[in-house]
């Protein structure tokens, strides 16, 4: 059973290196959030961050989505524990305005 929530990406971090253990290479992208949820009418909000799956980290920008998650069990450090994983992001609302580049000089 999944979950879906709204969820406001803010920035994407990469982080790579070499894997101690295996000696192999590895990419991470992090996604910064904001979880805005409500339960019996109280909102709370929760900032933090997840990681992404390298199916959506190359399409995903910053702005509003609705997040859809599973519980999945954890790696690395988070061995044994159970974590979310996204599986689904899908724009939510209003699309954030991107910056416009810069006119060129004539």
């Amino acid at each position: 059973m999944s979950s879906k929530q709204k969820l406001t990406i803010i920035a994407i971090n990469v982080r790579s290196g070499v894997a101690q253990k295996t000696g192999r290479p590895y990419t991470i992208h992090e996604a910064q959030c904001i979880l805005e949820q409500s339960k019996d009418g109280v909102s709370n909000v929760v900032v933090g961050v997840i990681n992404l799956p390298d199916v959506l980290a190359k399409e995903v920008q910053p702005g509003d989505y609705l997040a859809e998650f599973l519980l999945a069990q954890g790696s690395g450090q988070d061995a044994g524990r159970l974590v979310p994983r996204i599986t689904s992001l899908v724009p939510h609302g209003n699309p954030r305005p991107q910056p416009k580049p810069e006119a060129k000089a004539a």
